[in-house]
């Protein structure tokens, strides 16, 4: 690797890049345990990077016709 000319992508974080691959793999499979599994990790961990990146996954509720989006959590006064 030459230092005078650095290999950049100005477009793409770590973190940007491990949201991108959660929701190709979420909407790959619709299905979170096969998600996790072709991301090579476990559902529970996967369950954590949905938190941490703010995914929106509710595969089950969205299908139902009364759906309304994710419930908001309750205010801490």
């Amino acid at each position: 690797m030459n230092p005078k000319n650095p290999v950049t992508l100005p477009d793409l974080t770590l973190a940007g890049a491990e949201r991108r691959l959660c929701v190709e793999a979420l909407t790959r499979t619709g299905s979170l345990i096969e998600a996790a599994e072709l991301l090579g990790t476990n559902r529970h961990a996967l369950r954590r990077l949905i938190a941490k990146h703010k995914i929106e996954w509710w595969p089950y509720a969205q299908q139902q016709p009364r759906w309304k989006g994710p419930r908001q959590q309750a205010r801490v006064r």
